[in-house]
């Protein structure tokens, strides 16, 4: 049988336990949730022995025979977990698969996890025994576009309210990684001591309740106040902000600017835009300032720039990235090269 992710906490509750999982994909926190709530259930349900197995080069596959007719002085119940990997079964595998799901015991419970399986993978016979007799889950990335809703619906477990952009701007930050945008989340429940969290909250974070605001911070550079953009700049780094946070909020400001832009472009009014991507009254003035100043084309040269400089954040240049923070900022704010040496 063929479940998806979500399908399974259901399908445990009314049909219980099968006798083989077999879960196969790329995407980590997917696949180690999927597999936590397997275990967790089977321990629920007294399995409280567990033999993990794991499948290198030259594996024997009379192992999994041997951790199936092997009895524990402690426990008659027993998980069996089988890490292929990216490893394939192979004929003798294959084998000893088949031959596992016919001679079932209502005591052990097999777990399968590998990596992504291909077509041929899964018109194996091996597969094909494994799913008629137990549960197969494929795990897919979750797409880019469903992202924002993923942080959303993971908000709501972690009793938060998440506004539609605050779940952009997370989801962007992550970069499609579910791992990182989770961790975002637990820092958030952290940090803020409230339930709807927004934009403003998750900027704020940024800096670890520090007394300069990075929102702030972008607001300045944008209305063109480049003295009291750098001032805020370097208080953040005196209080120990770490310079990729601040990045990755500036490349989410970088992006929401190129939107407004390129719908205005596209012929809507930037009062629609401002409705459209929500920009509330208070940060409208701001943005009208940086996009009169600076323009879509200058913009969307500023952000490759931007996505340059994150390779510098990350450790894999090596160079100043508070330097090129500052130059940047300043850049936004209107300070053009000139200036910006006469200021060196």
């Amino acid at each position: 049988m063929q479940l998806k992710p979500g399908q399974l906490p259901q399908h445990l509750k009314k049909q219980g336990l099968a006798p083989v999982y077999c879960l196969s994909g790329d995407e980590p926190l997917q696949m180690l949730e999927t597999a936590d709530l397997i275990r967790a259930t089977t321990r629920e349900h007294g399995f409280e022995e567990r033999n993990v197995l794991v499948v290198e080069k030259e594996f024997e596959w009379s192992r999994l025979q041997q951790a199936t007719a092997n009895l524990s002085l402690f426990s008659s119940r027993r998980l069996i977990e089988l890490r292929l990997g990216s490893q394939k079964p192979g004929r003798e595998g294959g084998t000893a698969l088949v031959e596992f799901t016919r001679t079932l015991d209502t005591d052990t419970v097999l777990l399968i996890t590998a990596a992504k399986l291909d077509k041929q993978a899964q018109q194996s016979a091996w597969f094909k025994a494994l799913d008629a007799v137990g549960v197969s889950i494929q795990i897919w990335p979750v797409e880019a576009t469903a992202l924002p809703g993923w942080v959303i619906s993971r908000g709501r477990q972690y009793g938060m309210t998440i506004s539609q952009e605050a779940a952009e701007f997370i989801a962007q930050r992550a970069e499609g990684n579910l791992l990182a945008a989770r961790q975002e989340l637990e820092k958030l429940r952290l940090l803020i001591d409230k339930a709807e969290i927004g934009i403003g909250d998750i900027l704020n974070s940024v800096t670890d309740s520090s007394r300069y605001d990075v929102f702030a911070m972008l607001e300045a550079a944008m209305t063109g106040q480049a003295e009291r953009c750098l001032r805020m700049l370097r208080g953040l780094r005196q209080e120990g902000t770490e310079p990729l946070g601040i990045h990755a909020a500036l490349l989410w400001q970088m992006r929401l600017l190129i939107q407004v832009a390129a719908e205005q472009e596209g012929g809507m009014s930037r009062s629609q835009a401002f409705i459209k991507y929500r920009i509330w009254q208070q940060r409208q003035q701001a943005v009208t300032t940086v996009l009169d100043r600076l323009g879509a084309g200058r913009l969307i040269r500023m952000l490759a720039e931007a996505h340059q400089m994150e390779r510098v954040m990350k450790g894999a240049i090596r160079d100043d990235p508070w330097n090129l923070l500052e130059n940047f900022m300043l850049r936004i704010a209107g300070l053009r090269l000139k200036s910006l040496l006469r200021a060196l």
